[in-house]
């Protein structure tokens, strides 16, 4: 782009594969407007193709293919291709709603949290309502300015629906004892649900020095029993991934969950399944892991082991 504005222009030919990624985002806004780019659709009838040829093609492809490198019309080429996990459908259904505010949370007197507006990495969609219990999700990453990001969602227990999101670079430590504990503060006090897995643990250790509570404790996932252990933190593997995903697909289908944040339905539209079965985000699915994380909390927030003792306020009756 800096060579083209002194003089020349920028080709691109591309394939669709999917909604929601680089490539679809760059050909919307050459429909819309919004960005430099004309957008020229070239159809499977391009070169004098033929009914039979393409019928042909139908019987010896899957739909999703014959709909990334032959489609019809462009709605056809996006909505149709890639192997996205999510029903697609569900997700063009979800109504969204921009963020009440942006900023971020620092400490106030007496410990307590305070949210300061200045277009940061937190979104709050709702404010914390008195009574609701919630639960916070959160994917830690290493950190880096041009790494993956870390991210925390929470949800709301008594509503299912999705309150905040946090989606920044931070190192790991400071994302527990300056994020993450002033976020489950300030949504009164709520269940903290972090992945153990590598930077995880600086996180939940920096979690733990802070003396947050409560703190998820890994359940081991066998035939008889969902044993409780001392191991902090929701673990990832080869048997809790797929777990989380499938169930958060079907809260999407049943629209049990709401998640307003527009950022995070376009993270889900580009989450895939791969041929081998790996899923992955393309490129990021820092989203779509804390939002699966948040969820599987909804079993356990409400359980007698994660409630935390209130006191009353000082100089109420109850004080006295």
């Amino acid at each position: 782009e800096p060579v083209a504005d002194v003089g020349g222009r920028v080709i691109m030919l591309g394939t669709a594969n999917g909604e929601g990624n680089l490539f679809h985002k760059l050909w919307v806004g050459s429909q819309n407007g919004t960005n430099r780019f004309k957008g020229v659709f070239f159809s499977w009838r391009a070169g004098g193709r033929d009914d039979l040829w393409y019928e042909a093609k139908k019987r010896d492809l899957p739909e999703w293919q014959l709909a990334q490198e032959y489609p019809d019309n462009p709605d056809e080429a996006f909505l149709k291709s890639g192997r996205p996990v999510f029903n697609t459908d569900a997700l063009r259904a979800l109504e969204t709603l921009p963020p009440v505010s942006r900023g971020y949370l620092r400490e106030f007197k007496k410990g307590q949290p305070e949210f300061v507006a200045d277009g940061g990495a937190l979104r709050i969609l709702k404010e914390p309502e008195k009574g609701h219990k919630y639960v916070v999700g959160a994917d830690v990453a290493e950190g880096l300015e041009y790494g993956d990001y870390s991210s925390a969602h929470v949800i709301d227990a008594n509503t299912h629906e999705v309150v905040a999101n946090y989606h920044g670079h931070v190192d790991p430590d400071m994302f527990g004892s300056d994020v993450l504990r002033l976020l489950g503060m300030y949504y009164n006090q709520a269940l903290m649900m972090v992945e153990n897995n590598n930077h995880g643990l600086t996180t939940l250790t920096a979690l733990r020095r802070c003396n947050y509570s409560p703190l998820f404790r890994q359940r081991r996932l066998q035939n008889r029993t969902t044993a409780v252990t001392e191991i902090m933190g929701w673990r990832t593997t080869a048997a809790t991934k797929p777990l989380a995903i499938d169930e958060l697909g079907k809260e999407l289908r049943e629209s049990s969950i709401t998640i307003w944040d527009a950022e995070t339905i376009a993270e889900l539209r580009t989450f895939v399944r791969e041929g081998n079965g790996k899923m992955h985000g393309s490129p990021h699915d820092d989203r779509v892991m804390s939002l699966a994380i948040a969820n599987q909390g909804l079993k356990y927030v409400f359980l007698q082991e994660y409630q935390v003792e209130t006191k009353p306020p000082a100089g109420s009756f109850g004080w006295f």
